[in-house]
This record gives structure tokens, sequence and C-alpha cells, in this order.
């Protein structure tokens, strides 16, 4: 088994089968002189990608979205475009915003606020940008808690090579092994997570002590260990960890046990939304992210690429975006041809006076 190969196992086994391919998104934003912005935003790739549902798209009437297809030779590829003129900068950020529901918050997110500024000579604007990190490691764990370490050969090239096959194959089985538990815990630590969220969005509860809810979390640990010893797993590297459907009612018996029946609406739609978030995370891990922004003047700083016509772009991967945000910023100045004939003027004047005010001085002192 090539490098590559182990790779790409290593990451699926990490976060769950993944059957459908990667999306792209690009972004153009193009802010004019007069303030209004120009947008445009496309996302293209295979159709399973749109038909599962885990991506937030643009009003399809504001933004007069379209859909095509490209047939290439080893695949046909699936497009959304779309485009927004906005009469303000200062709306970009809503533009932006395509949640409609309070459910909509585990989608990825994004922010964005430019600046305009003048100056002496001139406009200067800035740009702020964030594709906000999706938290893996602090909302699910890190996967290599759990997977010895000497599982990390299995994504070195130089190592491989020196391994026979057994070797790579009892690897493979450890690290399976791990994600397993992996998964457990992530699932284990969910209930704490979900019942601070109940607390705070449901008014009224009855009285519940550390001991009460130990003994309900502890019901939902043991749950768990029943439900994996249960597991049918011929071979673990090929394992399901997708046990949502399996294991939501008795995750929402639980802690319905605790509230009474009244709240098992909210705690469905909690848990739900919880679950959702990671099926979007784990979707998104192999998306590409594009941003192109055209500010009006010249760029004088960036911590993005520069392109041609004064274009500027910014390229994101899912996987970066599992940890860290995707952070964008530029700036621009924009020359005022009439501040800067109107500044001269007022510099020619001022150095007049001056030059009159010495010639007096002088005149004076002769005297």
């Amino acid at each position: 088994m090539n490098t590559k190969l182990i790779s790409q196992t290593v990451i699926v086994a990490a976060l769950g089968s993944i059957t459908s391919g990667c999306l792209e998104h690009t972004y153009h934003i193009s802010v004019l002189p007069d303030e209004r912005v120009e947008l445009r935003y496309k996302v293209a790739g295979d159709r399973l990608d749109f038909d599962d549902e885990l991506q937030l798209l643009p009003d399809s009437t504001d933004w007069g979205l379209e859909r095509s297809v490209e047939e290439h030779e080893n695949e046909t590829v699936h497009i959304i475009e779309g485009s927004l003129l906005i009469a303000r900068y200062t709306q970009l950020d809503r533009a932006l915003d395509w949640q409609l529901t309070e459910e909509d918050t585990v989608y990825l997110r994004r922010s964005v606020s430019p600046e305009k500024s003048s100056q002496l000579f001139g406009v200067a604007w800035r740009f702020h940008g964030k594709l906000h990190s999706r938290c893996f490691d602090e909302l699910y764990g890190d996967i290599w808690d759990f997977v010895p370490s000497e599982c990390r050969a299995l994504d070195d090239e130089e190592q491989m090579d020196t391994m026979t096959a057994h070797e790579i194959e009892m690897l493979e089985v450890k690290f399976a092994l791990g994600i397993l538990q992996w998964n457990r815990s992530r699932y284990e630590h969910r209930i704490d997570r979900v019942w601070e969220l109940v607390k705070a969005r449901v008014p009224g509860l009855p009285d519940t002590t550390a001991i009460t809810y130990s003994i309900v979390r502890a019901g939902w640990v043991n749950d768990l260990h029943r439900y994996l010893n249960k597991l049918d797993m011929p071979e673990p590297t090929t394992a399901n960890l997708d046990w949502w459907s399996d294991l939501r009612p008795l995750f929402l018996g639980r802690l319905v046990d605790i509230t009474g029946p009244g709240a098992v609406e909210v705690i469905s739609r909690i848990s739900d939304a919880a679950e959702r978030e990671y099926q979007i995370t784990k979707d998104i891990e192999d998306d590409v992210f594009c941003f192109k922004l055209h500010l009006p003047g010249r760029t004088v700083r960036t911590n993005g690429s520069s392109e041609d016509e004064g274009w500027i772009l910014w390229e994101f991967t899912g996987k970066e975006l599992l940890s860290q945000d995707g952070v964008m910023s530029a700036t621009s100045f924009e020359l005022s041809w009439w501040r800067a004939v109107l500044a001269a003027f007022a510099a020619v004047l001022i150095l007049s006076w001056i030059r009159r005010r010495i010639r007096r001085a002088r005149g004076q002192e002769k005297i």
C-alpha cells in the first residue's frame, strides 16, 4: 500500500466514512469606488456533495442562482453560481451571512469587515475577513490522544519503506482501534455539551444535583460500552463511525430522565444540531475555499497573494479550518487627484506665507 493511500485511509478512519468528493467554493468580492460591492459566488463539485444538504447556500432569488453541469474526461462537475450587487460596503458582512435559523449556526461561519477612511491625499481601504475554525480538537478530542504514536509512521514515506506488509497491517489495526475509542469518547462527552445548552435554554428545569447528573452520565457511558461491544466489526479498519441513529433514543432517554418529557423537543433539537455540526465539519474537510478581493486603488499590504489587475487571492482548505481560523487582511490606497491638488495648493500658500514672514523679520533686523 503506497503512502498516498495510507494517508487517505488515516483521514477517512479519523473522520468517518466519507463517500462524497470535495467542493470548491469561490467568492469574488469587488469593492467599487462609489462604495457599492459586486459579489459573485460559485461552488462546484460532485452531485452527491449537493444532495447531502451539508452546505448553506445563498438565497436563490436574491443571488439569481443558476445550476449547470460540465462534462470532463473523468468526471461530471455540477456547478451552482450567482451574483449580487449591494448598495454599500458596510452591508457586505450581512450579504455573506446566509443563516436563516438558529440551527444554521452549525455551518461554517464567515465574517468580513471592510473599512474606508479619508487620508490627506486620498482614501484608504482596509479589509479584514475570517473563516472561523471548526475547533475540532476542542469539541471532539485529539485523535492522537487515543491512537498510539507509532501509527504516525503510516504517513511517513521513509519509515513505510523500511516496514514489512505485516508491520504496516498491524499499525493500521492499531490506528483503527484507537479511532474507535476516540469516537466513543466523542459521543461520551457530547452529553456534557448538550446538557449545558439545555440548562441555558430551558427555564424551570427540576433541580439537578451533581450526583444526579453523574448517575445519568454514567448510565450513558455504559450505553456506549454496550453498543461498542455489540458492534459487528469483522475488520476494525472498515468500521462505521456514524452511530447517532442507533444511539439517539438512548441519548435522549438519559436526559429526559432528568428534565421530564416536557423538554424532549428542545433536547432533540439541540442533540441533532450537535450531530449535524460534526457531520458538517467532517464533510468540509476536503473542501477548498477561495476568496478573491478587489479594492479601489493600489494594494499596499496584504497577507494574500497578488494577482493580475489588482485582485488579491486567499485559499483555505477545510482540513486547515478544522483547528484554526482562516484570516484575510488587505489594505489599499486610492489617490484622490483633487485632494492632492488642493493639498499642494495649500502647501504653496503656507510656504509663501512663511517666506513673507521671514522677509519681514529680516527687514526689521536691518532697521
